[in-house]
């Protein structure tokens, strides 16, 4: 399996217990994806399913396996793709948590702090 498709299965395997969830990282990538393709013209038939582990981690680069990494980390906020936290995203975590707290809870395994802190508040 390459990167791109354990991508899609990844989002995939979300989306059959969280549409929400899915969705929102659906459009964080495709921001991510149309942001590479007007700052370095790379068209998405053209990222490449890994490039050197130096560059993935220092956020120079786009690949396949540097998207499928932050979505297995539970990266809500898509930190390790540049994106900031922004209070929709906030509000939308809230409003996630409240809808799906069989799925976002207390025992979310996560290493995002932001995400912990937030669950955490939900749930004292």
């Amino acid at each position: 399996m390459s990167w791109q498709e354990y991508t899609v299965f990844l989002l995939e395997s979300i989306g059959i217990y969280n549409k929400d969830l899915m969705l929102h990282y659906y459009r964080k990538i495709k921001k991510f994806m149309i942001w590479h393709k007007t700052k370095y013209g790379v068209d998405i038939k053209n990222i490449p399913d890994f490039a050197d582990c130096k560059l993935e981690n220092q956020k120079k680069v786009i690949s396949w396996r540097r998207i499928a990494r932050a979505i297995e980390k539970n990266d809500f906020y898509l930190r390790r793709l540049s994106f900031a936290q922004t209070k929709n995203d906030d509000a939308q975590l809230k409003e996630l948590i409240h809808k799906w707290d069989n799925l976002l809870n207390e025992k979310t395994k996560t290493d995002d702090k932001t995400l912990k802190k937030i669950i955490k508040e939900n749930y004292s």
